[in-house]
């Protein structure tokens, strides 16, 4: 399989397993919880620059609580390799932002079979997290 088919396919099985995890969260939480919903992609963010590129993916939880779950992957693409990060926030009312989760490798992975294993390791932290005590 060639890097940008490769590629493709990862952020293709990445989009619908965090799609699956959020799921599972909403269902998860007790009943009359969670009031809203809302993806955050898949999208793809381009720069002036023609050589860097960046995908969005992810999903917001509104809480009858008032706060917020975000749970989120950005891949970007530049000259120098692919970064990858996940991530899980919670804000409240007043916009404070608290950091549950941010993870990714720490080397730009080198190939598109690399990249495709981060992903997977960035959506099995994601996977691991207890989001109970948020979604009460």
């Amino acid at each position: 399989m060639n890097d940008s088919r490769h590629t493709a396919v990862a952020l293709r099985d990445a989009h619908f397993r965090l799609k699956r995890l959020v799921r599972a969260w909403e269902e998860g939480a007790p009943v009359s919880t969670v009031c809203g919903r809302e993806p955050l992609g898949p999208a793809w963010q381009y720069s002036d620059r023609p050589d860097e590129a960046c995908y969005l993916d992810g999903r917001v939880i509104e809480l009858a609580s008032g706060l917020t779950v975000v749970a989120q992957l950005t891949v970007g693409f530049g000259t120098i390799g692919a970064d990858v990060l996940a991530s899980v926030t919670v804000e409240d009312d007043e916009g404070n932002v608290t950091e549950l989760l941010s993870t990714g490798p720490e080397e730009f992975p080198a190939s598109a079979a690399e990249l495709a294993t981060e992903i997977g390791r960035c959506l099995t932290r994601m996977e691991q997290l207890d989001l109970s005590p948020v979604v009460r």
